[in-house]
């Protein structure tokens, strides 16, 4: 198992720089939607789906490169074909999306703080220092999901402001782990 989890993150580790650059897309999101309160209700069901139609890209990108060796590496495809095929389902239907996207985004939010824990473990496992602002990221990550989920009766402004905060935290987290995996490369 301690194998296994080496591999994976002497992988992740080789790249880092997509975990930086899915992280620093999900920050600009957060920040747009902060910053254009009438408008992102309206426009955060297209930028949404693109936003996770992306970051599946990129996933799957990742795990197709790192297969050969990556234990697990199927599961990480799995996840950048699920966004990719809901940020695509997204896309194609906007007014279905506008309509249950609290839903959509909360469960989504879920999956990746779920995601986001199980990276914290495998970097503590690999005995990576700090690894607990990880976890504590993740973990807020699923607040916030589960925020979204519980609060869309309150209004669009607790979606917006839910959905920017939980994509700040997602990409700071990204951003976060992207750095400890780029310093691991390097020896002490």
């Amino acid at each position: 198992m301690i194998q296994t989890i080496s591999r994976t993150i002497k992988e992740s580790i080789r790249y880092w720089w997509l975990f930086l650059l899915t992280g620093l897309i999900l920050i600009a999101v957060g920040i747009w939607i902060l910053s254009s309160p009438v408008q992102a209700y309206v426009s955060l069901s297209m930028l949404f789906a693109a936003s996770i139609l992306v970051i599946g890209i990129i996933e799957a990108i990742f795990a197709i490169t790192a297969r050969k060796s990556l234990d697990g590496w199927g599961w990480t495809l799995a996840s950048g074909l699920l966004d990719i095929v809901i940020g695509a389902y997204l896309l194609s239907y906007p007014l279905l999306t506008i309509t249950v996207l609290p839903i959509i985004l909360g469960f989504w939010l879920l999956f990746r703080g779920i995601s986001a824990i199980g990276f914290a473990f495998d970097m503590k496992s690999y005995r990576a220092a700090n690894w607990g602002w990880l976890l504590a990221l993740g973990i807020l990550i699923i607040i916030f999901g589960l925020m979204v989920l519980a609060v869309p009766a309150f209004g669009v402004l607790n979606i917006i402001l839910w959905t920017s905060l939980s994509f700040i935290t997602a990409g700071f987290f990204r951003v976060v782990l992207a750095f400890r995996l780029k310093k691991l490369d390097r020896p002490a």
